[in-house]
């Protein structure tokens, strides 16, 4: 779907003869369809009508992304906190402060014509009730776009709420992700349904004169294989409303690029190597390079950000199951920290020494370890000097396998979490450098430069293949770990996208209901219907901004800005080409680039901003 390359914005709305009071609306709700996988599926259906009316791929119910909680808020327009309903058996539910739409509208005016037509039968049986003239539970979705389109075919309906449920199924069987083919087959499948019933909707004899306008949405994303969390995989949803009398419009996230000093030592932007468990790890290959015999002193040092406490093999040669066994492992304090080990053994010896507690708190930190063969092996935290212990008996530290990070040889005592900076050398580093350096950058101003036998990073970003920057034969390789770019770096603001309370409240607005403020209703209107008082809700530092013509070329108009406003144009390499301020609530832009491709469009008034996006064509 390329619903970004066909937005054409027109004119905002006014007064026309053409549409009447009878205004109409038909809610499509496609259960736990993903915003990002309706971009990948072939879903020509949904693309018409989000190509030609109010689309957002950055909507969010962040709310309870259960069924239950998340079709109530679509429905009725309020969240779980109103409604009552926290899970899926609908317990402690207030549907009587907080009907659905369908309710309002029957209460209001008996004699529309309003149905609901679910896979789903909960909706039915407990949101919508006996209050809508008829409530249909389907056998399947197929059946659901049956019942509808006999309805439209046949019938007289001024508002429908429908609900297919095979894509949220197909999610739960095979997995909510755009790399999964079964899911990305139910969203086709469904596609086809909402065609059959849309074909029924604008074929109906007086379609033009009846003012419907289609809202599709969905009440939770998804992860794995589930739902009903808080990530913004299972919050981010999709919102359209499309009609005859709807300006097309696409409402997306903000995006806002920061800067910020490094973090625990780590540079922004710096990708991370994340840890699993399940045998996640990086294995370093045998190499004589890494020989530590029974005489070489060295020192290791290794950066960790983890909330795990677990008996875990972070950076060792050696098989864990047995602190006797060969070799030298980095873990955490036995069974379970708060503080963190180092131990070594040669098959018949060992020795043990726990460092400073308080690591596994989601931050980055250094742990160092310095091993004086005929002496102590010295354990320093974040720089920091925390014990010592007597490693003068031990003897070969060898076992040939080479060094592995994030499990032992074996690839158990897996780690969670992201490992960065392995440095090893040879020889002792005195207290001093290891403070000085713990946090810095590696260069040749290190005091023990020319002693640096291996350093991985950790930072490649993407592939399996882990290099050294010191000696560069001693290549690694990532096995079933993951690669990212820290959110941290790259904040999304969703302030003025929708929400899916805004469902009901559209269908509403639309209808020409008032909305009533004592209904303490959560959501706004994304069309212009007939409230005349401003239904934006302030605290989501609404702009109603838009641009047009879109695709354009050389320059468009804004409207919806407030007068001083800073209007900022990126091109899409990212530079800032042109600012303004246009001194009014509408002004026109000549960004001054001939360059085609996708603008960004910053709205800046106060602490409100907003994003918008602008195609430059030839």
């Amino acid at each position: 779907m390329h619903y970004y390359t066909l937005i054409a914005l027109a004119l905002l709305f006014a007064a026309n003869p053409l549409f009447s009071q009878d205004s109409r609306v038909l809610i499509i709700g496609l259960d736990g369809l993903r915003s990002d996988c309706l971009d990948a599926a072939d879903t020509p259906a949904l693309d018409e009508l989000i190509e030609n009316g109010v689309f957002s791929p950055d909507a969010l119910n962040n709310d309870i992304t259960y069924s239950g909680p998340g079709w109530s808020a679509m429905v009725c327009g309020a969240w779980s906190d109103a409604h009552g309903v926290t899970n899926n058996d609908f317990t402690g539910s207030n549907y009587a402060a907080y009907p659905s739409f369908l309710g309002r509208l029957e209460s209001i005016n008996p004699e529309l014509n309003t149905y609901s037509i679910c896979h789903w039968s909960p909706i039915n049986d407990y949101i919508q009730g006996d209050i809508v003239d008829e409530s249909i539970n389907a056998e399947g979705d197929q059946a659901v776009a049956d019942a509808a389109t006999a309805i439209l075919e046949g019938g007289d309906p001024h508002a429908m709420f429908l609900h297919f449920d095979n894509v949220d199924l197909a999610g739960h069987s095979n997995g909510f992700s755009p790399n999964v083919p079964a899911y990305l087959e139910a969203i086709e499948t469904v596609d086809n349904h909402v065609a059959e019933v849309v074909s029924a909707l604008t074929n109906r004899p007086n379609y033009a004169q009846e003012n419907w306008l289609i809202l599709t949405s969905t009440d939770h994303g998804g992860i794995g294989y589930g739902h009903g969390g808080e990530s913004i995989d299972e919050q981010i949803i999709f919102f359209s409303a499309s009609g005859l009398s709807v300006v097309p419009q696409l409402v997306v996230k903000d995006t806002l690029e920061i800067q910020p000093p490094p973090e625990n030592c780590v540079e922004p932007g710096a990708a991370e190597l994340l840890f699993e468990g399940n045998g996640d790890a990086v294995h370093i290959t045998e190499n004589p390079l890494l020989s530590l015999g029974t005489e070489q002193n060295f020192t290791i040092e290794v950066r960790i950000r983890t909330e795990a406490t677990a008996d875990v093999a972070i950076v060792g040669n050696k098989d864990w199951d047995s602190g006797f066994n060969p070799g030298f492992v980095f873990s955490f304090e036995y069974p379970n920290g708060p503080a963190w080990k180092v131990n070594v053994g040669d098959g018949e010896n060992r020795a043990d020494v726990d460092g400073a507690a308080g690591i596994s708190d989601g931050q980055w930190h250094t742990l160092s370890c310095s091993f004086d063969r005929d002496g102590t092996m010295r354990l320093y935290t974040d720089g920091i000097f925390s014990a010592e212990e007597d490693i003068s008996g031990i003897g070969n530290l060898d076992v040939g396998e080479g060094w592995f990070f994030g499990s032992d040889i074996d690839g158990g005592y897996s780690y969670t979490g992201a490992i960065a900076e392995v440095r090893f050398w040879h020889g002792i580093l005195d207290d001093a450098t290891i403070l000085d350096w713990h946090c810095s950058a590696l260069n040749e101003a290190h005091p023990a430069w020319e002693a640096l036998q291996g350093h991985w990073q950790l930072t490649e970003g993407a592939g399996t293949n882990i290099n050294s920057t010191a000696n560069t034969e001693l290549l690694g390789t990532a096995n079933g770990t993951l690669w990212q770019v820290p959110e941290s770096l790259i904040v999304f603001d969703y302030s003025n996208t929708p929400r899916i309370v805004d469902v009901a409240v559209t269908a509403l607005d639309h209808m020409c209901v008032t909305i009533d403020p004592d209904w303490n209703l959560a959501g706004i209107s994304w069309v212009d219907g007939c409230n005349s008082a401003d239904v934006f809700d302030g605290d989501r530092c609404f702009i109603d901004a838009r641009i047009f013509p879109n695709p354009g070329s050389e320059s468009f108009h804004i409207t919806g800005i407030t007068p001083g406003a800073d209007v900022e144009v990126y091109h899409p390499n990212g530079k800032c080409i042109h600012k303004t301020r246009p001194g009014a609530t509408s002004g026109h832009i000549a960004p001054g680039s001939s360059e085609p491709g996708m603008y960004l469009i910053r709205v800046v008034d106060g602490e409100r901003h907003r994003t918008l996006r602008w195609i430059h064509q030839d």
